[in-house]
């Protein structure tokens, strides 16, 4: 018996919110008990995404005089 079209449509959203967030999930960081100090910092320097803030850090440290190779 062939399966209804509403359920295979069903079935592949959920395979791609699947694979969606297995994606995402590679490039998460985690800040742990963080939270608080990040989102503080993000919107103390203006920052609207935590991409932003992101790469504000990472751009300074690698700008640092004798930082770490």
């Amino acid at each position: 018996m062939a399966s209804s079209p509403a359920v295979d449509v069903s079935c592949r959203r959920r395979e791609k919110r699947r694979q969606l967030d297995a994606r995402r999930s590679k490039c998460r960081i985690r800040l742990g008990g963080h939270m608080e100090q990040w989102c503080l910092l993000k919107e103390r320097l203006g920052f609207s995404l935590h991409s932003q803030l992101a790469k504000f850090l990472l751009d300074r440290f690698l700008t640092l005089p004798g930082r770490p190779v």
